[in-house]
């Protein structure tokens, strides 16, 4: 990481808004580019959040705007075929990241890491919540970068019929499985 970003980092978290003003304010044109391009780089290739690249997919997408909440729906669009009310949009970015795929071919990683295929991941994902998407008509917007930088945004409706039927197959293999685990260890 930048050493000058790495300031800006510890000032934003410990000192006043006012001194980091001030500090930013004494800094080259350069160095705060240089900065911002490294904040950039690291966050938007950071492996445990998504939330830029989620960003990105719905402000690029069609007509959304971003719902900057964490909780419910990545974004909104107003539909106006149907009486003004909203299309909600779920995204899910993948970003790849060629240094894994470097360590892979020098051995320093065991197993290759995947490789842009058009999904997405559905993390803590239960029957609930697919039900409850499915009578939301939302969108997908499913994403691939290569560090960073976006290659594609897939747009179609959560209830395209082979979708729904790939995710529920998914679902009740993982249902079965954290049963099947949870029976073992009530014995």
């Amino acid at each position: 990481m930048n050493h000058e970003l790495l300031n800006v980092i510890k000032k934003y978290t410990i000192e006043s808004h006012n001194e980091l003003i001030c500090y930013l304010l004494e800094k080259s044109k350069d160095n705060i580019i240089a900065m911002l391009i490294d904040l950039l780089t690291m966050y938007i290739n950071d492996k445990n959040s998504s939330t830029i690249r989620e960003i990105i997919n719905v402000v690029l997408a069609a007509g959304y705007e971003h719902n900057m909440g964490k909780i419910g729906y990545n974004g909104f669009k107003q539909n106006i075929n149907i009486d003004g009310n909203y299309i909600k949009c779920e995204a899910k970015p993948k970003n790849i990241n060629t240094e894994e795929f470097e360590k892979f071919k020098k051995g320093q990683r065991k197993t290759c890491p995947s490789k842009l295929n058009g999904g997405g991941n559905f993390t803590d994902y239960t029957f609930s919540r697919f039900e409850k998407d499915k009578k939301e008509n939302l969108n997908m917007l499913i994403s691939g970068s290569i560090d960073g930088r976006l290659i594609y945004i897939l747009e179609f409706p959560f209830n395209y019929h082979k979708f729904l039927s790939n995710l529920e197959e998914k679902l009740s293999k993982w249902e079965s499985k954290l049963l099947g685990s949870k029976t073992v260890r009530e014995v």
